[in-house]
């Protein structure tokens, strides 16, 4: 094997040995997110903090960056974990799984006191299982298979 490839492979290797602590437990950190989400997003408006941030709306990037986590842990723990979704499409079960949530947690903050119903908050969440998809794919290119 020429030089290049070997090394490729060694830090594929390498990559994958320094993470296995993460892959082994990662059924139980997707399901802690999942709850994580869960307490976030269900609390009484005047519990959260103010957060002023010019550029984007904080609000926003939390729910990207949430849903990019559920549907990235889904996956993985999928992968690598023993998470199993029913049927042969783990991609499409994580993804309508996360949006479904997205959904379901918008409509449960309408019965919250000083919380409502955002589709801008629904469509982050949908951004941001599109990106955890995204991020999947990138880096099971570069992890080796289980």
């Amino acid at each position: 094997m020429s030089w290049p490839f070997y090394f490729i492979g060694q830090v594929k290797a390498d990559s994958f040995m320094q993470l296995h602590p993460f892959f082994k437990h990662s059924k139980k950190i997707y399901w802690s997110w999942v709850g994580l989400i869960a307490l976030l997003t269900l609390l009484p408006g005047n519990a959260l903090p103010q957060i002023s941030w010019d550029f984007l709306s904080i609000d926003k990037t939390v729910h990207i960056l949430m849903f990019t986590g559920l549907v990235f842990l889904s996956l993985t723990a999928h992968k690598y974990g023993n998470l199993r979704w029913p049927g042969n499409y783990p991609v499409a079960a994580s993804l309508v799984t996360a949006v479904s949530y997205g959904y379901v947690l918008e409509l449960l903050q309408s019965f919250i006191p000083q919380r409502s119903y955002d589709f801008a908050d629904f469509t982050a969440d949908c951004i941001g299982s599109l990106v955890g998809y995204g991020l999947f794919l990138g880096l099971s290119k570069i992890l080796p298979s289980n």
